[in-house]
């Protein structure tokens, strides 16, 4: 009998001991690019699989596993999780995230996990967002069919034009490159480049928008030069206006779509790039966004295998005044040819600007630790399920 109770005794107080010595479970709420919301990445984003056939590593020592959505860009950070666990965890903000649930099962304990919903995200709603204003984000979380807790967050929900391409987690985590978001800028649907390409056509510098179907270099350079002449014609400016309200961890950009840039006459170096590269894409010509340290330019393929890239500086669009293009049909031959000229000499010049950059930083283009130093492919972009923004407009 004292057997027993001294058995009974031990077993109680290693219960007690295991009790004590269990931590309780802790969460926070938890944000890719922290307190800011960007409408043009979960829009540009929407079909991408990051991780198509990954799962989640239990075992895995360098990061946090992460269960649900491992798509998402905002959910839950638990720790403490004991094994067996059935976490549940629901995000929801009025407006732009409706109601989005997802229920998780943890087979081993873990000091630390990553919980996201797949989120039902509004895109209509999204996509009529120009200003940046204040949303509240509400989280909930579940342990075994016990609430542990409901927190509301106050987030700063950005403008559709501000494009997010750097977040900085600091020494907590690695940094993540979103550079190929201006990509997202780039829209060959746009409405209204089929009244453009007509436009192009109308000058006479060529009689037909082919590509690469001749598989002559000098004729794609010829369809780009008639694309770039008409764009002069509609007195495009280069202006550097590209202030975006500050985020804490997040580096971002203001950037104007196809039309904002027409309708403003104006752009600055990536505007101008987004908006060529936009008519170059709709031609059926390889077209690249040139990033390095403060500035953007253009790159595209004279030819089908990409053996020949050449760059295009598209600040220098405004470099000429030309007479727009209603007033081609009258104009004096002398003064026509005059003009084509100027046009011509200037497109070289901005092909000789870009082609001497592009020389110059071959090497840190290939070098993924010169962050700063990007050729984006809006193909290779497209391929991995980067989306076009719309923006909205209606052809003209």
């Amino acid at each position: 009998m004292k057997v027993l109770r001294a058995s009974l005794a031990a077993s109680f107080f290693f219960l007690m001991a295991s009790l004590q010595a269990a931590k309780p479970v802790k969460w926070e709420p938890w944000m890719e690019t922290d307190r800011d919301v960007f409408p043009s990445l979960l829009i540009a984003t929407a079909t991408v699989d990051w991780n198509a056939e990954a799962e989640v590593d239990e075992d895995g020592e360098e990061y946090a596993p992460t269960y649900g959505d491992t798509n998402g860009w905002f959910g839950v950070w638990v720790s403490q999780v004991p094994a067996g666990a059935k976490l549940t965890v629901e995000v929801e903000s009025p407006g732009w995230l409706k109601p989005s649930k997802v229920e998780v099962n943890v087979k081993k304990a873990q000091e630390d996990i990553y919980i996201t919903p797949k989120a039902v995200l509004d895109y209509d709603a999204l996509h009529l967002i120009r200003e940046q204003k204040p949303v509240n984000v509400s989280f909930k979380v579940s342990l075994n069919g016990t609430l542990l807790g409901e927190r509301h967050e106050t987030l700063t929900m950005h403008g559709l034009n501000d494009c997010p391409f750097f977040v900085d987690h600091g020494e907590e985590a690695e940094s993540l490159d979103l550079s190929w978001m201006f990509a997202a800028y780039v829209n060959e649907n746009h409405p209204w480049i089929d009244r453009i390409l007509q436009e192009a056509l109308q000058t006479g510098l060529v009689d037909s928008f082919t590509g690469y179907q001749t598989e002559d270099p000098e004729q794609v350079l010829t369809q780009v030069f008639a694309i770039w002449h008409v764009l002069q014609r509609k007195g495009i400016k280069y202006s550097d206006i590209s202030t975006t309200p500050g985020a804490k961890m997040v580096y971002c950009q203001t950037v104007r779509f196809l039309d904002e840039s027409l309708d403003a006459t104006q752009a600055n170096c990536v505007d101008g790039s987004v908006l060529m590269a936009s008519l170059l894409r709709k031609i059926g010509i390889t077209a690249y966004l040139v990033m390095v340290p403060g500035h953007c330019y253009l790159a595209f393929d004279t030819d089908a295998e990409g053996e020949e890239t050449v760059g295009l500086e598209t600040t220098m669009l405004g470099n000429n005044k030309l007479k727009p293009l209603k007033e081609l049909p009258s104009m004096e031959a002398k003064l026509k040819k005059k003009e084509f000229a100027a046009s011509l000499k200037t497109f070289k010049s901005a092909i000789s600007t870009a082609n001497e950059d592009l020389e110059e930083n071959a090497e840190k283009f290939g070098d993924e630790e010169e962050t700063e130093y990007q050729l984006i492919s809006i193909q290779e972009a497209r391929d991995f399920g980067i989306l076009p923004i719309a923006s909205g407009r209606k052809r003209s």
